[in-house]
């Protein structure tokens, strides 16, 4: 065979592989914290109020406002726009928990789960010809009988048997190589040691382990799904109680997360999160080498514990035979906006935003180190308005400290590692500009103090 006879060869068998490559679409949406008294004329308890603000304008059913939990109205707006953008390929649906307001907390379990059944419903109307996959969050009702009967139209007998017992299950793509691994953050969060999820969690390791090792055999790649992900919120001191508190992971399951993900990189062809309110991504490396990601999409709710965000949707462009993601469409509703309905828009695609050839582990790498080192602050700027959405935020309040933490959040998912990474380099804490945010700025010192 000649060179040029070998060159089309190879280029007519690349042509075929891509001919024969099935594209398709996945929605990701998250945290909707729905609240079913935001139109009460009872005292509303899913929003925050500031001090001299009015509760009463909280009742007109509207969600023009960052200080609540997303009303009916909302969830309306949002099912309705996915609705109208399904396109003809899309094959399923991640639900990433915290489904219900925190204000239910202290709610009967009928009053919760018939809030659930609620959004369940309309999820059903909307993709009335998919399967959503839903995962638990930190608010949501823990695994019941009645939480199965209600999502066992989405569900198979044996994805069923798990989630009854431990919230957690898999779905086998019957038609490609693609398989889902629902986990049940809840079980590793601080907040489990109350209850039996010690148990429930390390039956949930055992069966990831095996579910992985059985991935690898059949040749499978796998995506792994869960309400809270690896690593540390900018926000938060690592490994402290309000780390580990309000559904974050505990340190010791964060390492062995990261333990489990170093050890199956070559199955996991992506990680999707919620429960952080925020348009952020995770990287996990190997010998000093990007081996996964994780990307975390923004929630549906624009009332967040620390700062704010627009109301978010997103949707994935995937090869569905191999699972790699080629791209994502992120979309928002400014609830600032004035025109008093509902306008969700798209706020960026991914690989056009960032200029990314593909989303991989080794192409995220190279953009948290944009992010940090690029002289005119160009891919700051864009990772900083993603972050919260396109809610108003002063990017240039964003010095070199505060850079420096959020390269450490993307890059250090270990907690240990993020600690060392946040005081390794004093010049970055010492050479702080006379706007230098005042949460940052606490946040640094508190790191320093605790270790």
């Amino acid at each position: 065979m000649t060179p040029s006879s070998f060159t089309l060869y190879i280029t007519s068998l690349l042509w075929l592989d891509l001919t024969h490559a099935k594209i398709g679409y996945f929605w990701h949406i998250t945290d909707l914290h729905y609240d079913p008294f935001h139109n009460s004329l009872e005292l509303h308890r899913g929003c925050k109020h500031s001090r001299g603000s009015n509760e009463h304008s909280h009742r007109n059913g509207r969600h023009r406002d960052h200080t609540c939990d997303s009303s009916w109205p909302l969830i309306q707006s949002a099912a309705t726009f996915m609705a109208e953008r399904h396109p003809d390929t899309l094959e399923f649906v991640l639900w990433t928990g915290d489904i219900l307001s925190s204000s239910m907390e202290h709610l009967s379990d009928e009053i919760k789960l018939e809030a659930v059944r609620n959004v369940t419903d309309i999820l059903s109307r909307t993709f009335s010809s998919q399967f959503v996959f839903p995962a638990l969050g930190h608010n949501d009702p823990p695994p019941s009988r009645k939480l199965v009967d209600m999502w066992m139209q989405w569900l198979p007998t044996e994805a069923l048997q798990t989630f009854e017992t431990g919230g957690y299950y898999t779905i086998e793509q019957s038609h490609s190589k693609l398989r889902i691994v629902v986990l049940n953050s809840v079980l590793w969060a601080g907040g489990a040691a109350k209850t039996d999820g010690p148990h429930r969690g390390r039956a949930q390791w055992e069966w990831l382990e095996h579910v992985l090792s059985k991935a690898r055999r059949k040749n499978e790649m796998v995506y792994l799904v869960a309400h809270a992900g690896l690593g540390v919120e900018e926000r938060h001191n690592a490994g402290s109680s309000s780390a580990s508190g309000g559904g974050e992971l505990t340190p010791t399951a964060n390492a062995r997360l990261l333990h489990v993900i170093r050890a199956f990189s070559d199955v996991i062809a992506g990680q999707f999160y919620g429960h952080r309110h925020a348009d952020t991504f995770r990287l996990v490396y190997s010998e000093g080498r990007p081996v996964s990601w994780a990307l975390l999409a923004p929630s549906l709710t624009p009332r967040g514990a620390g700062s704010v965000s627009n109301p978010g949707l997103r949707l994935y462009k995937f090869e569905s035979n191999t699972g790699k993601v080629l791209d994502y469409t992120q979309y928002y509703l400014d609830v600032t906006n004035t025109r008093g309905e509902a306008h969700w828009a798209v706020e960026y695609n991914v690989t056009q935003y960032y200029g990314l050839r593909e989303v991989s582990a080794v192409s995220l790498d190279n953009l948290a180190e944009k992010i940090r080192n690029y002289p005119d602050r160009t891919y700051l700027n864009k990772y900083l308005s993603a972050l919260r959405v396109r809610h108003a935020t002063d990017v240039s309040e964003c010095d070199t400290a505060c850079i420096h933490v959020h390269f450490c959040a993307i890059t250090r998912a270990d907690f240990h590692e993020f600690r060392s990474c946040v005081r390794n380099p004093a010049s970055a804490l010492a050479s702080r500009a006379p706007h230098t945010s005042a949460a940052i700025l606490v946040y640094a010192m508190i790191v320093l103090l605790s270790s």
